[in-house]
């Protein structure tokens, strides 16, 4: 029985040993996964209130929706439409606009939320508001149909690499798409 014993624990631990690998590949499999579930979808976020603030400075609400569709190259391009803020089921499109940026999918970062995410650095490559948009470095992270963005919090405001946002609102996401 002694034998039998002996020889279970070191199939067991012979086992998980060949089943463990380092933190560095599990990351990357985990970024090449990420990306390849964003390949070539659609996302949608709900009606929900917005703060436009133009170019004098002042400030409008808007009730606004947004269509995000991401290509094989991680091209993003989102259509935002405002609504009235009266408009609270976003019925009546007033007007849109387009933004179109790059997506490149960086190491896991656990979030103050202690949710595994990825880094993401997000490029603008043409908005249509004419709007000089800097790099947003922010978090992705996906959970069934659903996609979340990081969000500003504290001093990680999403400026550098080091600023990268650090916390997720798991209350605004987009709902994927499937046709």
């Amino acid at each position: 029985m002694k034998n039998r014993t002996i020889l279970i624990t070191a199939f067991c631990s012979a086992m998980l040993f060949s089943c463990g690998g380092s933190e560095q590949g599990t990351s990357n499999t985990s970024k090449s996964d990420v990306k390849t579930t964003l390949t070539n979808t659609t996302w949608k976020s709900e009606c929900s209130l917005y703060s436009k603030i133009p170019t004098d400075n002042t400030k409008e609400l808007w009730n606004i929706t947004i269509k995000l569709t991401i290509d094989s190259s991680l091209k993003a391009t989102y259509r935002t439409e405002f609504f009235h803020p009266t408009d609270k089921a976003c019925e009546v499109m007033m007007f849109d606009a387009l933004d179109v940026s790059t997506f490149k999918v960086t190491g896991k970062v656990i979030t103050d939320e202690s949710i595994e995410a990825n880094g993401l650095n997000e490029t603008f490559i043409y908005n249509s508001d004419n709007r000089d948009l800097p790099t947003n470095y922010t978090l992705i992270y996906m959970d069934s149909e659903k996609l979340y963005f990081g969000q500003n919090s504290g001093s990680n405001l999403g400026e550098t690499p080091e600023t990268r946002h650090s916390s997720i609102s798991l209350d605004n996401y987009f709902t994927q798409i499937t046709n």
